[in-house]
Order: C-alpha cells, then sequence, then structure tokens
C-alpha cells in the first residue's frame, strides 16, 4: 500500500510587513479608499513535525517501518501562486470595513502523492477564500488602539485532501484588536510601531475537536522619505486538533481531514520595502521564512503588491501623508 503524508493547505500567509487591511490600526477617515492586489510566491520543502525522536515509534513510523530521527521530514515540494485582492474605505473617521478575495494555484511534486488528481506535479488554479471585515479606530495620527472583527468563508469547493491542498476550507469568525504608535523625532515622523492579537473561532469539521486559533503579529518600520523598511514576526497556534504523527498515514480514521484538523504552531519572520511612487500609492515587496513550528510546513514566501487610495465619498481628498 502506498501511504500518504501531509499535504499543505496552502493559504495566504499572512507574511507580509504591512499588517492586512482588515486589522490594520490606522485606516481610511471618512470618504476615503484603498484598493490593492498581492502576488504570492510560497515554497516549502520540509514538513515538520511535533514528535518523531520519541523514545517510543509515533503511529507513523510504526505504520512506515522506519524510525525517523528527527521532526523535519522531506516527503516532496510543494509551490504555490496566490493572489489577493483587497478594498478597504472609512465609512466614518473611527468605521472602516474591508474585504478581501483570494485566489491560489498550488502544486506538489514528490515521492507520495495524495490520492487524487492534486498531487500530479501541475499547478491547478481556483478562488480560495472571502474575508470581510470591519474595525473600529481610536486614537490619533500618533497613537492607534482598534478592535476588528473579520469574518471568513470558502468560495469554491476546492481540494483540502492533497499536499498541492488549495485551502482549509473552513468558516472562520475572528476577534482581536490591533494598536499601534508613530515614532517622533524632532517633531517629525521617523518610523512606527504596530501589532495585534486575534482569536478565531473556527467550523467544526468533527463535532468534537475544536481548531479555534490565536495569532499575534509585532511589525517595526523605518522612514526614509518615501521609502519604508520594514519587520515583522508572526505567531499562531491552533488550540485543539491533532499531532500529524499520530494520523498523517492513509489508515487512520482522520487521515482525510488532517490538513483541516492540525494543531498548527508556528512562529515566522518577514522583512521588506514599501516605496510611495505617488500620493496615495505604494508598491511593496517582502520575503519571510519560518523560525520554527509543528504540524506545519517550512515555507519560502516571497510578496509583491501595491496599494492606491482614492477618494471615493465626502470628507476631504486623500493627501501624501505617511502610509
Amino acid at each position: 500500500m502506498r501511504l500518504s503524508v501531509c499535504g499543505l493547505a496552502v493559504v495566504l500567509t499572512g507574511v507580509l510587513p504591512s499588517l492586512a487591511h482588515a486589522q490594520a490600526p490606522w485606516g481610511p477617515p471618512k470618504g476615503e479608499a484603498t484598493v490593492g492586489a498581492t502576488y504570492q510566491w510560497l515554497d516549502a520543502d520540509r514538513h515538520l513535525f511535533s514528535h518523531l525522536t520519541e523514545p517510543t515509534l509515533t503511529p507513523l513510523e510504526i505504520v512506515r517501518h522506519v524510525d525517523y530521527q528527527t521532526n523535519s521530514l522531506d516527503f516532496g515540494r510543494v509551490q504555490s501562486q496566490a493572489l489577493m485582492l483587497a478594498a478597504d474605505i472609512g465609512v466614518t473617521n473611527h468605521l472602516m470595513v474591508s474585504g478581501s478575495l483570494a485566489f491560489i494555484s498550488p502544486r506538489y511534486r514528490g515521492a507520495f502523492p495524495h490520492p487524487g488528481p492534486a498531487d500530479d506535479g501541475a499547478f491547478h488554479a481556483t478562488p480560495q477564500d472571502l474575508q470581510v471585515a470591519g474595525r473600529y479606530g481610536l486614537g490619533t495620527d500618533v497613537w492607534a488602539l482598534t478592535p476588528f472583527t473579520v469574518f471568513t468563508t470558502p468560495v469554491a469547493d476546492y481540494e483540502v485532501l492533497a499536499h498541492a491542498a488549495q485551502g482549509l476550507k473552513l468558516k472562520q469568525l475572528e476577534f482581536g484588536a490591533s494598536a499601534g504608535r508613530i515614532l517622533l523625532a524632532g517633531g517629525a515622523a521617523k518610523g512606527y510601531f504596530q501589532g495585534l492579537y486575534g482569536y478565531s473561532i473556527v467550523e467544526r469539521p468533527l463535532h468534537d475537536v475544536s481548531l479555534n486559533r490565536s495569532r499575534a503579529v509585532a511589525e517595526g518600520g523605518v522612514f526614509f522619505g518615501r521609502v519604508t523598511l520594514q519587520g515583522s514576526t508572526t505567531w499562531r497556534r491552533v488550540h485543539g486538533g491533532f499531532e500529524w504523527s499520530d494520523i498523517a498515514y492513509g489508515t487512520h480514521e482522520h487521515f482525510e481531514g488532517h490538513d483541516q484538523s492540525a494543531a498548527t504552531r508556528e512562529w515566522r519572520w518577514a522583512t521588506g520595502v514599501s516605496v510611495q511612487m505617488l500620493p496615495g500609492a505604494s508598491l511593496d515587496v517582502s520575503y519571510g521564512d519560518l523560525i520554527k513550528g509543528a504540524n506545519t510546513h517550512d515555507a519560502k514566501v516571497l510578496a509583491v503588491g501595491w496599494t492606491l487610495g482614492f477618494h471615493a465619498f465626502g470628507g476631504s481628498a486623500i493627501g501624501g501623508g505617511f502610509k
């Protein structure tokens, strides 16, 4: 029997050095809007398990008759292209709403394909998830505290049982808050620091297994005229789920949902640059990698995006201030 191992539920990983529109502490004032697009290239070549080095063999090692002696295994390469379209608008000077739609196209190349057509070595493209969010900003131009909520839902019946899985296909409702501070010197803005925490209530494919999760982001940047150098770190954890080394083999009763129900734990970093091309318009480039993780993949991510601000209704015309 050919025994499959874990696939990669490829999603937009959020390693961009600018917090997503849906959660940013600052946003457009009343009547202003931004639209943007981000292209992301993801490359993952290692599966990161949580425990394959215990004194006793794990279920995966027993089934495969191998003592791996490591938690980082090479079961093939997953690469993915993704495109996210996003919009953000200021309904009032405090209330902002945003939305985004993701498209994904992953492929798998390796010796351990899952059953089905997705792991045939070719890219398979599909619309993925829609996000709708609202946030309420408190503070000033210099500091902000912004509660937010984000609803995520799949928009297509995409593949979840594959190395080249196209997403998790789970509805999620996240609650959280972001905060930020502009760093001043001599009365001029020289940089910023911002961060967020969010807790998501997640749909359960198995009624007795919780997949609720937390995430946190810390980000900073330094201004050099129209150029901003940025760095960030991202942490996320699933409060529940299964360890891959317990269920990541074809005979386990929950194998078909092992990506959806993974007890993911990961810590990532990213760095990038944002260039203000015109007042209200910027170009962003970033690169990110994994620091450590379990029940996830060692994925490197390169992203390129643009954002355009414009006057939609009421208020006053958008100016050339910092992004």
